[in-house]
């Protein structure tokens, strides 16, 4: 049986899309943070999970502006100390910290290898500043700038 011309012709093409290389913005996660403080949830919840006893992982990081709390057990015996050490440094060095936590529990809890976990993120809100106050960082930092500019120029004349 042989195959026509077309669909000989056809094959290739319909091959090239995955021997291309993939471009890097694909390979970013797109997600979106809600816009004010959060608390999720994996595993129980609630008094359920109290009664499992004390976090065997507890990490603190920050993403945009929120600042966030990771607090988990795992099931007895799931994951060695090495193991969970590591997975708190991974977490800890993210980028984007609320999508590698997100990541990890959602892993563990498919995994059966976690009690529960929360992540809990409260939004950073910087206090308000009186125009007093605004003023006069304003002139400090003008301040700043002008003697670093007569500095550069102290030293450029120097240099001439």
């Amino acid at each position: 049986m042989r195959m026509s011309r077309i669909v000989a012709a056809l094959i290739p093409l319909t091959a090239l899309p995955l021997l291309l290389p993939v471009p890097a913005d694909a390979q970013i996660p797109f997600y979106t943070l809600p816009d004010d403080d959060f608390r999720w949830n994996w595993g129980l919840s609630g008094p359920e999970a109290e009664r499992f006893g004390s976090p065997d992982i507890e990490v603190r990081g920050s993403e945009s502006f929120f600042q966030c709390e990771l607090t988990a057990k795992t099931r007895t015996l799931s994951m060695t100390m090495d193991e969970i050490r590591a997975l708190e440094d991974e977490i800890r060095v993210a980028l984007n910290f609320v999508y590698a936590v997100n990541e990890a529990m959602y892993y563990l809890d498919q995994s059966r290898r976690l009690d529960w976990a929360i992540l809990d993120c409260e939004k950073y809100d910087a206090p308000p500043t009186s125009p007093e106050k605004s003023a006069e960082r304003e002139a400090e930092a003008r301040e700043k700038m002008l003697r670093e500019l007569e500095r550069r120029r102290a030293r450029q004349d120097k240099g001439e």
